[in-house]
């Protein structure tokens, strides 16, 4: 049976000790054992932490990755970020026709206002005036 300690893993997929720490943590008690202040990881520890590891894709290794990765992430940014812009664009002739409308309404308002204030000048007419002019 093999064992590896902490370290030993975390040189061998190039991760920091930590990750691995963290990947420790989440077995169960039987897969690890400690001898002399030391852990050691088992076989099937240590398959588990490196499924748990190496299917993710590390940050800092971009020469790890798959040479079209980085191209399909552009591309999909690209076309999400025209979705966003042509949202965008949307929104701002929206928000221009609710200020035309906004405009017109104020402008009609006023408008009738101002009729409503020169009927309110004229001088009433009496009855009389009213029938015969």
């Amino acid at each position: 049976m093999v064992k590896k300690t902490i370290k030993q893993l975390a040189d061998e997929l190039n991760v920091s000790k930590d990750k691995v720490k963290y990947q420790v943590r989440k077995l169960p008690s039987e897969l690890t054992t400690k001898e002399n202040g030391i852990t050691y990881i088992k076989n099937t520890g240590i398959e588990i932490i490196k499924e748990n590891i190496q299917g993710k894709i590390p940050n800092e290794k971009t020469s790890e990755l798959p040479n079209n990765y980085l191209v399909d992430q552009l591309d999909f940014f690209q076309k999400e970020l025209e979705k966003k812009n042509t949202q965008i664009d949307h929104l701002q002739q929206l928000l221009e026709n609710q200020q035309i409308l906004t405009k017109q309404t104020l402008d009609e308002k006023k408008q009738l206002e101002l009729e409503f204030s020169e009927l309110k000048k004229e001088e009433p007419k009496s009855w009389f005036r009213r029938i015969f002019g």
